[in-house]
């Protein structure tokens, strides 16, 4: 079985996925089948009915059983499904009866299935892999659905048990009420949810399921007893709260993934020709471009490619807008000191008024479509997905894990930003077969991320640096025009009045000169403090101190495991600062962060 990558949208590459998971038991009883079916069906049109302009995408183990159960309802309705198997097919058939396997591999030629396999962590014997060989690889896959899926559907009896990849296990972990410090305490139990409890981001949709082992009927009371499919979220160690419909800060974050589909598909069809989008994978080396790897490093391109476009597309409508609120602050002023200085008429406050009024409401109106946010939102997402890409080709993406930097930023709890999670996790991949690609060596990612970075903070900064220092002298040229006219003034005195120019008395065009300069000055002042240059400045700097702290320390280290802690080291600190500039731009426009 090849290993493909897991993506099925072979439509429109650039579509953002939601994904959802899959875990459950394998012994699923025959009379509960139906039932099962007509659940997961509902979920799934649930799910599509939020996300209308972009793609569900199921990821399942594809074990016997719920696995397979759901993977089949989710085909028949026109989703496409991606089998990450926990180990090669060839040893995972070992855990089927000869139906099972046979539908196991009808559906893997499916043509809307992808298919993964996890490779093996040890060779196998001639005997196939042992049972705590197999046990591990499922640890994997429950591993590997716990990075990688936005929700998780689980067929689950709602007992505790401590098998390892088993389903569990895998909800347990899901919703980190498990790690491996609690892994063997069994007590379990469920509370519901207040109305206004502050949940977590993951979430498990969970589909009670009676299991054929148990031929009695589940007991009144038990778990498994709870006939209606509700959401989990996680409370405490091995504590689940309960909730009966969608949580609103899931419809939410649907809602704001699909208007980011949306948005690009609309940005895209604007343009006779689209501009080509930006590109990681485009100038990088042969050399590093890993054949095994390359189908996931061109969907996070093509993921960043997106994102960065949309960032410079709103930063434009926002730069704009903030280019005409100034102009109109600037117009007003001028209006006024005309009014007050040389044309004393009714016509001129009408205009005043006019300009006054159709501004305040067009800038009010354009300001709804929340463009600068919008270019916040996408410039995180996009500079996310530059360090996934160039951790993934250094080996060490499993080793940061950005949704929970997000989360310790607090970024993911604005309004409109929690959506940013669920790209991240769209392009989450299972860990490469070692010794495959260049990995951190010396001459590979440092040059093609590192030193690129690190001379285009050169350039931004001394850019900045240049522009403040024009700013400044604009400003004292300014306030030296305004003295040098207040001076002519007193020593005029009197006479001012008597003195015309251009057919004005020398005193009303000085006053006048005047309060155009102060008018210049604030108006120039509001645009700064808009565009807030000095704090970017700050950011570029910060980020060029980070870049040339790691080129300085990758210069001097050869060992490949070190280097590898230095560009981990680094993509922490610079996603971070990046996170640390927008959550500072987000407060100068919008009000604190607020539960989404």
């Amino acid at each position: 079985m090849p290993n493909e990558a897991l993506s099925n949208d072979d439509k429109n590459h650039a579509v953002s996925p939601f994904v959802v998971g899959v875990s459950g038991h394998r012994d699923l009883r025959p009379d509960d089948l139906p039932r099962l079916r007509t659940a997961v069906a509902e979920i799934l049109g649930q799910l599509k009915e939020h996300l209308p302009d972009s793609e569900l995408r199921i990821v399942a183990g594809m074990a016997t059983g719920a696995d397979l159960l759901v993977a089949q309802t989710a085909l028949e309705l026109g989703f496409a499904v991606d089998a990450l198997l926990p180990m090669p097919l060839e040893h995972y058939a070992a855990d089927f009866d000869p139906p099972s396997l046979s539908e196991l591999e009808n559906l893997l030629a499916h043509k809307e299935v992808s298919c993964r396999e996890l490779p093996l962590a040890t060779a196998a014997g001639e005997s196939g892999l042992t049972e705590p060989d197999r046990d591990f690889h499922y640890a994997m896959l429950t591993r590997q659905l716990t990075r990688g899926c936005s929700l998780l559907i689980a067929l689950w009896d709602g007992e505790p048990s401590a098998l390892p990849g088993g389903t569990a296990d895998t909800v347990l972990r899901y919703l980190g009420v498990r790690t491996d410090r609690n892994k063997d305490d069994e007590r379990l139990e469920f509370y519901d949810a207040a109305p206004d409890a502050d949940l977590p981001t993951r979430l498990v949709y969970w589909i009670p399921t009676a299991r054929a082992k148990n031929d009695s009927a589940p007991e009144p009371g038990s778990a498994a007893d709870a006939r209606s499919p509700c959401f989990l979220a996680g409370l405490g160690d091995n504590a689940l709260q309960r909730l009966p419909g969608m949580p609103h800060r899931l419809e939410v974050h649907l809602r704001s993934l699909n208007a980011y589909n949306r948005e690009y598909q609309h940005f895209k069809d604007g343009w006779r020709a689209p501009p080509a989008p930006d590109s990681l994978l485009q100038g990088l080396p042969e050399t590093l471009r890993d054949p095994y790897d390359l189908a996931v490093l061109e969907r996070i391109d093509t993921q960043y490619g997106k994102a960065d476009a949309l960032a410079m597309h709103f930063q434009r409508r926002s730069d704009q807008l903030f280019a005409f609120f100034n102009l109109v602050a600037f117009a007003m002023g001028l209006a006024y000191l005309t009014y007050e200085k040389f044309m004393s008429t009714r016509l001129l406050l009408f205009v005043y008024l006019v300009i006054l009024t159709w501004s305040a409401t067009v800038y009010y109106v354009l300001h709804e479509r929340r463009w600068f946010a919008k270019h916040l939102m996408c410039r995180a997402l996009a500079e996310t997905l530059r360090v996934k890409f160039y951790l993934r080709l250094a080996r060490g993406d499993q080793l940061v894990d950005a949704e929970e930097v997000l989360s310790l930023s607090g970024i993911n709890r604005f309004h409109g930003f929690g959506w940013i999670g669920h790209v991240l996790i769209g392009v989450e991949a299972p860990a490469q077969d070692a010794g495959h690609g260049p990995g951190a060596q010396k001459g590979g990612v440092d040059l093609a991320w590192i030193e690129n970075q690190r001379k285009y903070f050169v350039r931004k900064v001394a850019q900045l640096q240049r522009s403040g220092m024009r700013t400044k002298w604009l400003k004292r040229v300014l306030f030296g025009i305004i003295i040098a006219v207040v001076l002519i003034l007193l020593l005029l005195g009197e006479n001012a009045r008597e003195h015309p120019l251009f057919g004005i008395p020398l005193e009303n065009f000085g006053t006048f000169l005047i309060g155009l300069m102060a008018v210049t000055l604030a108006s120039w002042e509001l645009h700064q403090n808009k565009m807030a240059n000095r704090e970017l400045l700050w950011q570029y700097r910060n980020q060029l101190k980070h870049f040339s702290r790691a080129s300085a320390q990758l210069a001097r280290t050869l060992a490949a495991g070190r280097r590898l802690e230095i560009l981990v080291a680094l993509g922490k600190d610079s996603l971070m600062e990046s996170y640390l500039w927008t959550i500072h731009r987000f407060h100068r426009e919008h009000e604190p962060p607020g539960r989404a």
